[in-house]
């Protein structure tokens, strides 16, 4: 999820855990352990591309770094809260909380998380939730905002905080099952328009988890679509974009390729643009702009620099702005 959702969620978690006890004190501990996994992005300028893109929710996403973090994090607030009266126990307990729920909610985007290493390079992702997803962010935050202008002694902040945890924990459920649903509503799309296919992907785009971006996988390329999962008997309009891996040429075994291909999970096309330059583009990822067939979140460039195969990524662009929202919202409606 994105850095502020990760925020809001652990100064939830950080209100209901200790905030009868030390007051905005536990919203401000919990927001701020629970974006400890994502300081991994200061380091990740410093690497090639293809390695900041495994180095981000690698090891400081997985069980083995929050099980040497979370004692030593749970020790130092203890000094720093030495005046609070509260043990090194509770404060080891309360640090797990948002720094356990931080890797729980990564591993359903698609990016994924590796939450195994160092042991095992495998990123699980269900692709049940958006990065962005202001339905499930909204409540939160404005739960936050509040909170901290209410006296902590006062119950009603922990009734609200228990609500707000409760909605997260429904969505989760609700994205689950509506991304089977999906799943299924693609399955037989592909059926009807008798388009064969040998794996299916279903993820769904920016800031909700109501419009859907679907990738069916054949032998040479892919067929790509959206669906409203509100609009129960709209037809799913596929087209049809190829592989074009073929083009890769020298460049298929080389390392930092093999890299962007396992990233990608096999969810690639290669291209050649006007002026002779080789581009990767990862299809799992959605922008705003439906109605831009080359518009790619995640888009590599190859090339041969006197022998070094080099790799650069362009910025990322989700086409967020206030035109693509509001044909977001007027396309789900």
């Amino acid at each position: 999820m994105d850095s502020l959702t990760h925020i809001v969620l652990g100064a939830a978690i950080g209100e209901v855990t200790l905030g009868k006890k030390i007051g905005n004190k536990a919203i401000i501990w919990g927001a701020f352990i629970s974006t400890i996994p994502d300081l991994d992005v200061f380091i990740t300028p410093l690497l090639n591309p293809v390695e900041a893109l495994f180095f981000h929710r690698g090891i400081s996403h997985s069980l083995f770094a929050a099980a040497f973090l979370i004692p030593i994090i749970g020790f130092v607030i203890s000094k720093i809260e030495k005046r609070q009266n509260i043990n090194l126990k509770t404060w080891v307990w309360f640090t797990s909380l948002p720094l356990l729920s931080h890797l729980f909610i990564d591993c359903f985007n698609t990016y994924g998380t590796a939450i195994f290493e160092p042991f095992s390079k495998a990123r699980l992702s269900y692709d049940s939730m958006a990065i962005i997803d202001i339905v499930f962010l909204l409540p939160l935050l404005i739960f936050t905002i509040w909170a901290v202008f209410v006296r902590f002694q006062n119950k009603i902040r922990r009734t609200v905080a228990w609500i707000s945890l409760s909605f997260v924990s429904l969505y989760f459920i609700f994205a689950i099952v509506n991304k089977q649903n999906i799943t299924n509503r693609a399955a037989e799309n592909l059926r009807i328009q008798g388009i064969n296919y040998n794996s299916l992907l279903t993820t769904p785009a920016p800031l909700s988890n109501f419009i859907w971006a679907i990738v069916a996988e054949d032998k040479s390329g892919y067929h790509l679509g959206y669906i409203n999962s509100l609009l129960k008997s709209e037809p799913i309009i596929f087209r049809y974009v190829p592989r074009n891996e073929e083009l890769l040429g020298e460049y298929r075994d080389c390392k930092e390729v093999k890299g962007l291909i396992r990233f990608s999970k096999g969810y690639y096309i290669v291209e050649k643009d006007s002026l002779n330059n080789l581009w990767m583009y990862d299809l799992r990822y959605s922008g705003l702009d439906f109605d831009n067939n080359n518009s790619y979140v995640f888009s590599f460039g190859i090339k041969n620099n006197e022998g070094i195969i080099e790799i650069t990524r362009s910025h990322p662009n989700r086409s967020v702005n206030f035109k693509s929202i509001e044909k977001y919202f007027e396309r789900i409606f």
